[in-house]
């Protein structure tokens, strides 16, 4: 990256996260997967920092230029466990480009508190040519626990995308995502990301998740379910697949939990 391919600023949220739209989610993801709501935070409501007035001009850089389509390739929360997201809350942020790559960061100011989201700006050839892998047993190893999702409809999509201010057309218009070279409209990796760590918490309840690190793989598809292999964990991490009926992977999601 070069100095002028970075900004930095520095805002006041106006709004924050709040305890309806954390709760509206809770119950999103327990539909989906068919058990109770869990009680806990979720790491992931940070996401719905980007309705924030307050981060207008982060989300615009979300939007693709002409011709090109955004496709999320990486999510990281890190040390957000025990952070309120409120109106006053102090934030940095910070976005980097190096063509079609792009890296926004937003940190609570004062704490290690950060949401780092990575996205690239693809031409529709490039996505036709995207391959999935497959999950295999060697990957998980022993001791996993699946979950099964119910179908990601239009109307799962669109509550999501609704919580979490999320613009990208390519979750709500066929035509768009079409035309980007998707078979229809696709899942937001946010979305995959808030069900593995729904799922890791449901088998895991107990310990308190500190970090989470996505890597989107492959789109999940409007109107097909994902499942969920939650592998045993090993120290303070766990890995978690969302993959499709076929195995393919859509996303690993690295989960780091502390005291």
């Amino acid at each position: 990256m070069t100095k002028a391919d970075t900004t930095r600023a520095k805002t006041t949220l106006q709004a924050g996260v709040s305890k309806a739209d954390v709760d509206a989610l809770q119950v999103l993801l327990s539909e989906l997967l068919n058990h109770p709501a869990s009680t806990s935070l979720l790491i992931v409501r940070a996401a719905f920092l980007l309705g924030d007035p307050a981060l207008m001009d982060l989300r615009h850089r979300f939007i693709a230029p002409n011709g090109t389509y955004a496709v999320q390739e990486t999510q990281r929360f890190t040390a957000l466990a025990d952070h309120a997201l409120t109106t006053g809350t102090q934030v940095g942020l910070s976005s980097e480009s190096d063509g079609p790559v792009a890296r926004h960061t937003c940190q609570l100011l004062g704490t290690d508190a950060t949401m780092e989201t990575r996205v690239r700006f693809l031409m529709p050839d490039t996505i036709r040519a995207l391959a999935a892998p497959k999950l295999h047993p060697r990957m998980v190893g022993e001791g996993a626990q699946t979950l099964l999702s119910a179908s990601l409809t239009a109307t799962v999509i669109a509550r999501y995308t609704a919580l979490a201010h999320d613009p990208n057309p390519l979750h709500s218009n066929p035509e768009v995502a079409q035309a980007a070279g998707f078979g229809d409209v696709i899942a937001p990796g946010m979305l995959l990301c808030a069900l593995a760590e729904a799922g890791f918490r449901h088998i895991s309840p107990g310990p308190k998740i500190q970090d989470l690190r996505a890597r989107f793989l492959s789109p999940a598809l409007v109107n097909a379910p994902v499942q969920v292999v939650v592998t045993a964990q090993a120290g303070a991490k766990s890995r978690v697949f969302v993959v499709s009926d076929a195995q393919d992977i859509h996303a690993i999601v690295d989960v780091f939990v502390g005291g």
